[in-house]
């Protein structure tokens, strides 16, 4: 049965020269292209989560691989400054301004979260030759002890992760290799099933030599205060990202560097492994090779099975999806988003001025907030969108009187002091932006349910 099966594919290839010249140049096609080895080094790295038969290696991903500079840092390898856009970070309580330690990672597991649309009715967002603003709210928690999926450092915890659709995607693809190589053993394509076996022998050695230490957060030491942070691309940008939560989260994951689980000793087996790995990836492109100048069906089995890995990683197993992953199991957080779109500058900055918990300092021996003022280090943020000058702190004055006196659109009770206000700041063009960004934070922290100044500030509303 299996004689007839072999000598009908081989007839095919001599009946039809078509078939035969595809099958020749098909392996090295612009297809390895497609083979994106940096963001799957970042999540080998991040995460330790391997996928060890999605493991071609393009010659340009070999050299990444075995790049002398991976095993002096100890940031992911798209985190390193240069190897993606950097972010800016501007701290809510201090207004310190800095770059973001791990800016891939952070954009991962935003990305890893559909994010919620809060609705902006003001009328504010009708008007015309706008500069809309777009606002994401990150609240960032930390996950219960009952719901944090733990890692121990094992090879088969590391390989086989504990989220369901994760450890599925995972079976399947060994499923399918191992499917191929029955076929190939079959059918008699003995290149394709040497380039089949490499696979997981190459994924291993991978994993061994950058998988095998995932990353943490540097602080795990709870704490009742909660922060804002303020992200973006850079100054003059029109996408804005809030980070509201623990204060000790959002340092580990905003500012400070994350940190491996594991020795940051770099083992004496990696010469061994790294010398390994430049022979396995030899030996995938010389089957290739091989495989194209015979123009058997060898090339159309290893074609399928480097377009299965593209696929996998692409579709089922992106690296946002190492990134949930590595949030509920290595560094124990959860992440809440919502986005809503401003009316101008000036709205975005009342709108974060009015989330900020931070904004009010705190009395003296009290656990009560001096609203007779904005505290001065958490105004600071503001200075590199809006500089210091004397129209500043008349808007400053106008957003203190306004969140002081609660006004808001079409609130009755307020009806006063909304025509006092709106009497003393009408001949200022930003009036209707301060009340537009204290009404959406409003409507943003009832819809997000984000807490106070403190966690327990929450735990007294509930009760």
């Amino acid at each position: 049965m299996f004689e007839s099966a072999v000598e009908g594919l081989a007839a095919i290839l001599n009946q039809i020269s078509w078939v035969s010249e595809l099958a020749g140049i098909l392996p090295l096609s612009a297809l390895i292209e497609f083979i994106d080895i940096p963001p799957k080094l970042h999540i080998y790295q991040l995460a330790g989560s391997a996928a060890l038969w999605n493991s071609p290696i393009t010659p340009a991903g070999s050299r990444l691989l075995l790049s002398n500079d991976n095993p002096q840092y100890s940031q992911c390898y798209l985190d390193r400054h240069g190897n993606s856009i950097s972010l800016l970070g501007l701290d809510g309580r201090y207004g310190t301004r800095y770059n973001v330690s791990s800016p891939e990672t952070v954009r991962l597991c935003i990305k890893a979260h559909k994010a919620e649309v809060i609705e902006n009715v003001h009328g504010n967002i009708k008007g015309d030759d706008l500069r809309l603003q777009n606002l994401d709210i990150i609240h960032v928690s930390r996950l219960q002890p009952n719901r944090r999926q733990l890692s121990r450092l094992s090879w088969f915890n590391l390989i086989f992760p504990r989220s369901p659709r994760m450890r599925l995607s995972h079976l399947f693809g060994w499923l399918i290799l191992l499917a191929m190589i029955a076929m190939s053993v079959i059918l008699r394509t003995y290149l394709s099933l040497a380039f089949l076996v490499l696979m997981p022998v190459t994924g291993g050695v991978v994993f061994a030599l950058h998988g095998s230490n995932p990353r943490g957060l540097r602080v795990q030491t709870p704490t009742k205060w909660n922060r804002l942070i303020l992200v973006a691309e850079h100054e003059n940008t029109m996408d804005w990202i809030v980070f509201y939560g623990e204060t000790t989260i959002l340092n580990s994951l905003i500012n400070r560097p994350l940190k491996p689980l594991g020795s940051a000793q770099v083992p004496a087996s990696s010469i061994l492994l790294r010398l390994l790995l430049r022979v396995l990836v030899l030996g995938q492109w010389a089957l290739a090779l091989g495989s194209a100048a015979t123009k058997d069906w060898d090339a159309y089995f290893i074609t399928f099975w480097i377009s299965f890995c593209i696929f996998m990683q692409a579709y089922i197993m992106p690296p946002v999806t190492g990134a949930k992953e590595w949030m509920k199991s290595h560094a124990g957080i959860q992440i809440e988003r919502y986005h809503t779109k401003l009316s101008s500058r000036r709205a975005l900055l009342n709108t974060i001025i009015a989330l900020n918990p931070d904004s009010f300092e705190l009395l003296p021996g009290e656990q009560q907030e001096d609203h007779s003022k904005f505290s001065r280090d958490a105004m600071k943020w503001i200075d590199p969108i809006l500089g210091a000058a004397s129209s500043r702190e008349r808007w400053e004055k106008a957003t203190l009187e306004a969140m002081n006196n609660s006004v808001k659109d079409g609130n009755r009770e307020d009806e006063i002091s909304r025509a006092e206000w709106d009497k003393e700041y009408a001949q200022d063009f930003w009036a209707p932006f301060v009340i537009e960004g204290i009404c959406m934070a409003n409507k943003i922290k009832k819809q997000a349910n984000l807490p106070g100044r403190t966690n327990e500030d929450t735990k007294k509303m509930e009760v």
